[in-house]
């Protein structure tokens, strides 16, 4: 049985091309384009794993859907990637060094994200 991703961001482009990359490598992907419907799909099945954009036009951004899973006691333990492009980062004025613990992710990847480096930090998130 395949391991099911989550994948949200509003960039449907986005989207595809990380499906296309996880597909590739035997996982099984779900997408969303809204923090509603990735609620919802995270009720609905057994995901492994969550890779989240920071920041999506229509809606709240990806940090409080992060510590929404987080809190919750059925999803806690599910792995949350954090992506964002480098102005995104620079917006929300953080360092990775200094306030990456307080984030409420495993980890944080800039945009655009090296597809053998996704799979390479997933797979090592889900060992």
């Amino acid at each position: 049985m395949k391991k099911k991703i989550l994948v949200v961001d509003d960039d449907i482009d986005v989207l595809e091309s990380r499906r296309i990359v996880l597909e590739h490598s035997n996982f099984e992907v779900v997408t969303a384009t809204n923090i509603k419907v990735a609620g919802e799909i995270l009720e609905q099945n057994n995901i492994v794993l969550i890779i989240l954009d920071v920041m999506m036009e229509k809606d709240t951004d990806g940090f409080v859907f992060a510590q929404n899973v987080k809190m919750n006691e059925k999803t806690k333990h599910i792995p949350i990637i954090l992506a964002t492009a480098v102005n995104q980062r620079t917006k929300f004025k953080f360092d990775m060094e200094q306030d990456g613990a307080f984030l409420p992710v495993e980890k944080f990847m800039e945009k655009p994200i090296d597809p053998d480096d996704l799979i390479a930090t997933i797979r090592g998130l889900l060992k």
